[in-house]
């Protein structure tokens, strides 16, 4: 009967491939057939909260089976096993996310946290004098808008080309926890089904099969992996936008953006490190099945219309982070951009005398450098 009821639904559904969701675009391409498979042999990467996942089925699934005790504590203890891995994954991104903030990111920030309106205010009247005139070093306003200056004003648009890679590579991230969060959505409710009973189902070929998922099951996944996951990819969102916007030297810019990717393959990392292999060949061999819905349905949408969305959302960012969050540093680079091509050598001049103890007192230099003045401008 089961077989049956299968058979009759199949032309209504879809096969979604892995469990692994949160490496699943949902911006996926569309394709001739009703059967997508993703394999993580394919390229995908298998996350803590995939595993826990397909732990949790097991374990309700089991539950089921009274004469089964022993496989009930087996299952029991990979759930706590996963769920612990999950925890910390979720502990270390926020953790090291948030000591990046505090100890670099603040730090960066503190030249225009009171604003630089008075910056701004003596170098465009220097440069809309006519004839121009070079800012004094014997103001201490007009000298720290152009240390300022010295140090803000090189890296040109680098900021913004980082800053496209960084919103790609984070919007990319979000949509697969949104893709996650439809496909659970989607599965079907086995208090609509008489004959479902296991939530896991096998497949002649050996593969298992998330056929069903009760209302229960969804807010627990939904709680514990798609909500933490989602909170720390904002914050994480936030603090690698803001630090990217912030620099100014090339180093500072690629170190961070290889490292803040590092910390979004940590839940994999420990997945793949700590897991055992008989568990994580499990989760290789499980597959979601889903009713076709929403953008799922649309040829459309699955084509180029939620490419459309990704690109725009893209944009978005960048334009909120470069335009609108950080406009003044913006307005403050292009202004001293506009300032050092017309006086040049004050680049050269500010540059020999960086790390004066005049500037080290009012934290404008972070390092000293060798030159040939007299020790007290050294």
């Amino acid at each position: 009967p089961y077989q049956k009821a299968r058979a009759a639904r199949s032309a209504q559904r879809l096969r979604f491939g892995a469990l692994a969701m949160e490496v699943l675009p949902i911006f996926s391409e569309a394709s001739t057939s009703d059967v997508w498979n993703y394999d993580h042999q394919d390229g995908g990467q298998q996350m803590t909260g995939d595993g826990l996942v397909l732990a949790m089925v097991r374990t309700r699934d089991q539950t089921l089976e009274t004469n089964q005790r022993e496989e009930l504590a087996q299952e029991v203890l990979q759930l706590v096993l996963v769920f612990l891995l999950h925890i910390a994954s979720l502990f270390l991104q926020f953790g090291l996310t948030y000591h990046l903030y505090i100890t670099t990111v603040d730090g960066l920030a503190a030249p225009f946290d009171e604003g630089v309106g008075a910056y701004m205010q003596v170098i465009q009247q220097a440069v809309e004098q006519d004839p121009p005139h070079a800012l004094s070093k014997d103001n201490d306003v007009q000298k720290d808008a152009l240390d300022l200056c010295v140090k803000q004003h090189a890296m040109g648009y680098v900021h913004l080309m980082v800053l496209s890679l960084w919103a790609a590579r984070m919007v990319a991230e979000i949509s697969e926890l949104l893709n996650r969060l439809t496909i659970l959505s989607l599965i079907a409710d086995p208090t609509n089904e008489p004959l479902a009973r296991a939530f896991l189902q096998e497949r002649e070929d050996g593969r298992m099969l998330i056929a069903y998922m009760g209302r229960r099951m969804k807010v627990a996944v939904i709680t514990l992996c798609i909500l933490p996951k989602l909170g720390c990819t904002i914050f994480l969102m936030w603090t690698g936008g803001k630090l990217f916007m912030l620099t100014y030297t090339m180093g500072s810019l690629i170190i961070p953006l290889l490292t803040l990717t590092y910390i979004l393959q940590i839940p994999s990392i420990l997945f793949t490190g700590f897991s055992s292999f008989k568990f994580k060949e499990k989760l290789d061999m499980t597959q979601y099945e889903y009713n076709v819905a929403l953008c799922y349905s649309s040829q459309h949408c699955q084509m180029w219309g939620l490419t459309v969305i990704k690109t725009l959302a893209t944009f978005f960012y960048v334009f909120m982070i470069y335009g609108v969050v950080f406009r003044d540093v913006t307005s403050y680079r292009n202004l001293c951009s506009r300032y050092l091509a017309i006086f040049p050598q004050e680049a050269v001049a500010s540059a020999a005398t960086w790390g004066s103890p005049a500037q080290s007192e009012r934290g404008l230099a972070p390092k000293r450098l060798n030159c040939n003045l007299p020790c007290d401008r050294c």
